[in-house]
Parts: structure tokens; sequence; C-alpha cells
């Protein structure tokens, strides 16, 4: 199966969505929101560890680069 890179628009728009308070910034609590309607499954603990991976600068937010990322829209 041939794997589909979404465009940076793409990546964009998908970003700003899950940043609901509009902050540039992917907060921990946003990211529940989203982990929780991925995989209703999910501990919190979990949840903070995946977290923690993408907050590669360790700040407390996952910024637009540090998702891109984790997305694997890195520039290759």
């Amino acid at each position: 199966m041939r794997r589909i890179d979404p465009t940076p628009g793409e990546m964009k728009e998908t970003f700003e969505s899950i940043d609901e308070n509009g902050s540039g910034s992917i907060e921990f609590a946003e990211f529940t929101g989203l982990m929780l309607k991925m995989d209703h499954e999910r501990t919190e603990a979990a949840m903070r560890a995946q977290f923690a991976v993408i907050d590669a600068n360790r700040d407390g937010r996952i910024s637009f680069d540090e998702f891109r990322a984790w997305m694997g829209a890195d520039g290759r």
C-alpha cells in the first residue's frame, strides 16, 4: 500500500484544528483530546509518555515543527 503524505497546508490545518485555543502550540489537554478521539483506551500515563516523546525541547508544548517531525513530515 502506498503512503500518502499530507501537503504542508494539510499538515498546518490539522495542527491548527488540534490547537483549540489558538496559542500556536499543542498543550497536553489538547493532545489528550486528540488521543482520546483516536484511541479511547489510552491511559493518562501512556498519553504523558507519548507527549514527552513529541515535545522534543521539553517546554511542555508541542510546536508545529515538533508536530511535523512526529507525523513524519520532516522534509524527507
